[in-house]
């Protein structure tokens, strides 16, 4: 039976008679830590009461376990899962090494970490650039997404019963989303930029419309290879991006940026010429060159570099032009959704287009583009009640 016992002259000594794994819990409650021989003592049964009801739920969590520092646990159970792609466990490892290995909270315990919230809010709250700027949205969700993966294994393991990671106080120190200003180019800008590279870096002039009229991120449409395309129906299939930080093919972005979209004629008559350009058993799109400035040789075994790219093709085009020196090859992926809103299409086709993971995304990030919408819907309707008689 469960039992409340004198320890010793200044203790008392709570255990269960409910065994967990083997074993019966028990605390000892100290006189002095709590107030006097009564309060340790009515401390004890509370304890007792709470220990064995959570033993009956199937809620006992053992405080030993989660006596574990965060660091130890981490090396233990690792951060990432094996259904991760490559990239994102890439960021994850980055994010633990940089934001969280570095300070104290990284040597304190599970409980400790668990009991009080206030410790991880702190963390957040307090974490600065070397210049004492905060860090962005992105980097402190990040940062947050770490502890939320880590403290869910250990409630899946039985070390804590809660993850202080998904807690209001540390979600209330996330910093709001700084709102960017969007480049946008029309067709017109975009055809100059493409005429200019057809005349100086044939080579790669068709990536501008590509991306353009497709919004394929830069390593996506550095990774094709013509297996992608499809002459008679006009497709490209996204299976692969070209990552420049580990210099190879990796998995898109996430699932959604696996896709099948497909290309306007006018593109697809520029890629067959394209084609022509390159040695017939060369299997990328836009391979890497090397020679003089511009490139002299086609070589087959990789594809051509981002930063590459933008210095020796795009910078210069846009220096001739006497255009923005701040369009970049991102900038190609923005206005592909201008096009495509201008040529009147809706949020959920553009997104998916896009490759974004959730349409909520698109609209955020395109918000301006899409301001409108609203207005016009409601335009469409006082027509069609007006041709119904009803008004």
């Amino acid at each position: 039976m469960s039992v409340i016992r004198k320890n010793n002259s200044s203790s008392w000594l709570a255990q269960s008679s409910l065994s967990v794994n083997g074993k019966r819990p028990s605390k000892s409650f100290n006189d002095k830590k709590y107030g006097g021989r009564a309060n340790a003592k009515k401390e004890a049964e509370a304890w007792l009461t709470k220990i064995e009801a959570d033993i009956l739920r199937g809620q006992f969590i053992d405080p030993h376990r989660a006596k574990i520092s965060l660091a130890d646990f981490k090396d233990k159970v690792g951060i990432v899962k094996i259904n991760h792609r490559e990239t994102s466990k890439g960021i994850l490892e980055s994010v633990w090494e940089s934001y969280i290995a570095p300070y104290d909270i990284a040597d304190m315990s599970l409980q400790r970490i668990t009991d009080d919230p206030t410790i991880m809010a702190s963390h957040i709250k307090n974490l600065r650039k070397p210049n004492g700027d905060m860090y962005s949205n992105s980097t402190v969700v990040k940062v947050v997404e770490v502890y939320r993966v880590l403290f869910n294994k250990a409630m899946e393991m039985d070390y804590v019963r809660r993850n202080p990671a998904t807690t209001q106080m540390v979600r209330d120190w996330i910093p709001a989303k700084a709102r960017k200003d969007i480049f946008y180019l029309d067709a017109f800008e975009v055809n100059k930029i493409f005429q200019d590279m057809q005349e100086h870096s044939p080579l790669y002039a068709v990536m501008i419309p590509l991306m353009a009229y497709t919004g394929l991120r830069s390593g996506e449409v550095r990774g094709l290879h013509w297996s992608d395309i499809d002459f008679n129906y006009n497709t490209v299939s996204i299976v692969r991006q070209f990552s420049d930080k580990v210099m190879d093919f990796t998995p898109p972005k996430n699932d959604a940026s696996i896709r099948e979209i497909k290309i306007p004629q006018y593109v697809m008559n520029y890629l067959k010429t394209h084609k022509e350009q390159l040695p017939s058993d060369c299997e990328f799109i836009f391979p890497n060159t090397r020679g003089n400035q511009n490139g002299s040789v086609i070589l087959c075994d990789s594809v051509i570099n981002g930063r590459n790219f933008r210095r020796r093709h795009l910078k210069p085009a846009l220096a001739r032009l006497e255009m923005n020196n701040k369009i970049n090859i991102h900038t190609f992926r923005h206005t592909s959704v201008r096009l495509a809103r201008e040529s009147g299409n809706d949020l959920l086709t553009i997104s998916k287009r896009l490759g974004h993971s959730s349409i909520n995304t698109t609209a955020d990030i395109y918000s301006e583009l899409f301001k409108l919408t609203d207005n016009d819907l409601a335009d469409r309707l006082d027509n069609y009640i007006a041709q119904l008689g009803i008004a």
